[in-house]
């Protein structure tokens, strides 16, 4: 069994919430099932957020075991004078300053009765609350393989330990001379790449690059708009024919009507909200891997990298991918059309050389029209991670449809590009709007996307728990700097690196000599 206890203070809304998400990292760890893990979060976050609303203060004590997880949230407060009432939904006592932040809508004990699978609650007026609830648990199903694209170049390793830091899931280690990739965390983003001037991680080599009059190009809209302002799509796309395509197609049709499916999906068949388009690949890893309970929310199409290589009818294609997500989801070989997947870099210098830097300038045109679509876009990894936190705790404000991006300006910010991702988005759209691809259109997902167990420390919950339990210890005994000087970006991870065998705690430069008096 593993047990922990979390303070909770009371009037700190900004802070509100960290006792809950600390419960869900050990219930991801212990490869618990998702929906379980989402009931949980739900209840301990509704918990912890009326000892905030309500309390001087309190604490959450909470004790994970193979088969259930048990909450008690504590706090000294008012108590609650009529138990009943308060169970009604939309009675609330919450003071105005709660309100105006958005909370006490009178949902909190209601949804945690409604996400336990037992559920007790005692108050004594002028002392104090406590709720105890229950979750049962079982062990999320076997996870999908996990498949990278990253390259690395160890010799241009200069370990700066930029990416340790630059890494959303912590995938990385730099140790004995150079950069390593745990293949179960990463989710083939820029980030790494992006933090990396040295050149030590990228998109890999290209594959050969063969042309003739059946081989069709495809390339991103921002690859259009990465030639200056001197250069307009039209122009650029007259280079690319020039170069020996057959023909040249741009992705934003794919995406345009992967918009327009996904928000009618939205409106006519989906029974959640908001709905996730699966725009980024890189975004649909990190939800398979540290949000898999949300995968309902994903409409159910494929990436519009993977519908252009569907519909493609031609013997050869040529993909220009600008991150590892775009190279990993169009490396499925074919047998009807042969698939060479290229970097931006593999065609910039020709078209770059052909288009001069005499082109006449393109005049701003009027801007593309705003979809219908009433969408949120959220671009940044950061930015994207904390979206889905929300989510998961069910905090997201209601909207119809979430389109998420690893990259800051969506595909515009790739580093394989040239241009500033800003300077390229507002380039692209003032400029003439390419021609829709009539024969562009959105693919229905045969196969759903699975889960992948990369967080968990075992497939065996009840080992999972006693891995977890040193993992803390160890944590505790580490001077918790979190410098990467041990080539792990956290002292919790060479905490776990440590347990999993995969290095010695004595990587750990700040140790003083002698034994460590715990279990590792």
């Amino acid at each position: 069994m593993n047990s922990a206890t979390y303070s909770i203070a009371g009037g700190d809304y900004e802070n509100g919430g960290a006792a809950s998400k600390r419960l869900k990292a050990i219930l991801k760890k212990v490869g618990a099932d998702p929906k379980a893990i989402r009931r949980a979060m739900v209840a301990a976050y509704e918990a912890e957020m009326n000892t905030v609303i309500h309390a001087r203060g309190g604490r959450m004590r909470v004790a994970v075991d193979a088969s259930q997880v048990d909450v008690v949230v504590e706090d000294e407060g008012p108590g609650i004078p009529h138990i009943g009432q308060a169970m009604v939904e939309g009675y609330s006592t919450a003071p105005p300053e709660a309100r105006e932040l958005g909370f006490g809508a009178g949902m909190g004990l209601p949804n945690i009765q409604r996400n336990s699978d037992r559920f007790s609650l005692r108050s004594t007026p002028g002392q104090g609350t406590q709720v105890h609830f229950t979750v049962y648990l079982t062990p999320q199903t076997a996870a999908g393989a996990a498949v990278n694209s990253v390259a690395i170049a160890p010799d241009r390793c200069r370990q700066c330990l930029r990416c340790l830091a630059a890494c959303p899931t912590g995938a990385i280690r730099v140790r004995e001379g150079g950069p390593r990739i745990l293949e179960h965390l990463c989710i083939d983003c820029t980030s790494c790449t992006a933090a990396c001037d040295a050149g030590a991680l990228g998109l890999g080599a290209d594959a050969g690059r063969e042309r003739d009059a059946e081989t069709v190009l495809v390339v991103p809209g921002a690859f259009l708009a990465q030639f200056g302002p001197g250069a307009g799509p039209e122009q650029v796309l007259a280079a690319c024919e020039e170069l020996g395509f057959a023909r040249v197609r741009v992705l934003d049709a794919w995406e345009a009507a992967l918009q327009k499916a996904v928000w009618a999906y939205a409106q006519d068949e989906s029974e959640v909200h908001p709905v996730l388009a699966p725009v980024c690949p890189a975004v649909l890893n990190l939800i398979r891997l540290r949000f898999p309970s949300l995968l309902g929310h994903v409409a159910p199409f494929l990436t519009p990298w993977e519908a252009a290589r569907e519909e493609c009818e031609a013997a050869r294609m040529t993909a220009v991918a600008a991150c590892p997500a775009q190279r990993t989801v169009l490396s499925t070989p074919g047998l009807l059309t042969r698939l060479d997947v290229v970097s931006p870099a593999a065609l910039y210098n020709e078209l770059h050389a052909r288009l001069g830097t005499d082109a006449a300038a393109v005049p701003p045109q009027a801007g593309r029209q705003a979809s219908a679509c009433d969408a949120l876009q959220v671009s940044g990894i950061r930015h994207v991670v904390k979206v889905l936190d929300e989510l998961e705790d069910g905090q997201m404000p209601d909207c119809a449809v979430l389109e998420l991006f690893a990259c800051d300006e969506g595909c515009f910010g790739s580093p394989a590009w040239t241009e500033d991702a800003f300077v390229a988005r507002h380039r692209h759209e003032r400029s003439a709007v390419v021609p829709v691809d009539g024969a562009a259109g959105a693919v229905r997902r045969t196969r759903p996307l699975t889960p992948r167990g990369g967080l968990r420390l075992d497939v065996d919950m009840g080992r999972a728990i006693e891995k977890l339990a040193r993992i803390d210890a160890l944590t505790r005994a580490l001077p918790g700097r979190d410098c990467g000087a041990c080539g792990a970006p956290t002292c919790a991870a060479l905490a776990e690196d440590v347990v999993l065998g995969q290095t010695d705690v004595r990587a750990c430069i700040h140790l003083e000599p002698g034994p460590l008096e715990i279990p590792v």
